[in-house]
């Protein structure tokens, strides 16, 4: 299997080595080559039949972490203003937040266990090699329940949400208006933090498997 996923090496010097026993911090990605890699994978993105909640990202304030040649990309929805309650916070699917790409080796951990491909949306893009290449991608949306509970969504392939996560106070690396972040990956199981507006935070548990 080709280990290039996103072809980064060509784009980016130094590297983690393999994984070892001691957690890690994935490293923040240069802006210039997140809006890159934005650019093309939000075009895939939205090109999607019948999405569950539809998003138009704005590339210019992309974000991304990554590993080796391997990582994630957060694409802000267009227009968010930290005055503004999104319109559709209070029905489902949620208003609109972004697109998160991951390289294939990430995929969610769910009650403890990596979730099955299956239920991930997966797209597919040309490399700057010409060659095609695959992402997982979830769809991020944020509801407001009845409950006064403010959930982070993330749609897979599935109808209802992947992910189901509730935000709360909290600070990140400054990234506005969204800001993503893997921490303490360790036996290849880390933290991905969603920061908005570097006030309010969510998390929840990534897995990471280095390709063969």
């Amino acid at each position: 299997m080709r280990k290039l996923v996103w072809g980064l090496a060509a784009l980016t010097a130094g590297a983690f080595g393999a994984a070892s026993a001691v957690a890690e911090d994935l490293d923040i990605l240069d802006p210039q080559i997140a809006q890159a890699f934005a650019q093309v994978l939000a075009e895939a993105a939205e090109k999607v039949e019948k999405p569950q909640v539809k998003i138009s990202g704005d590339i210019e304030k992309s974000c991304g972490v990554h590993k080796e040649q391997v990582g994630l990309i957060l694409v802000p929805q267009k227009d968010l203003k930290p005055e503004e309650i999104p319109e559709g916070v209070e029905t489902d699917p949620g208003a609109p937040m972004g697109h998160l790409f991951m390289s294939t080796g990430f995929v969610p951990v769910i009650d403890g266990k990596p979730v099955d491909a299956a239920k991930l949306r997966t797209l597919t893009f040309t490399g700057q090699d010409g060659n095609e290449q695959k992402v997982n991608y979830l769809a991020l949306s944020v509801r407001h329940t009845d409950d006064d509970v403010w959930h982070l969504y993330g749609y897979g392939a599935e109808e209802k949400p992947l992910i189901d996560v509730q935000i709360a106070e909290g600070t990140g690396p400054g990234t506005l208006p969204l800001a993503i972040e893997v921490k303490e990956l360790e036996d290849n199981t880390g933290t991905a933090y969603v920061t908005i507006y570097d006030r309010f935070q969510t998390s929840f548990k990534l897995n990471y498997k280095p390709a063969e």
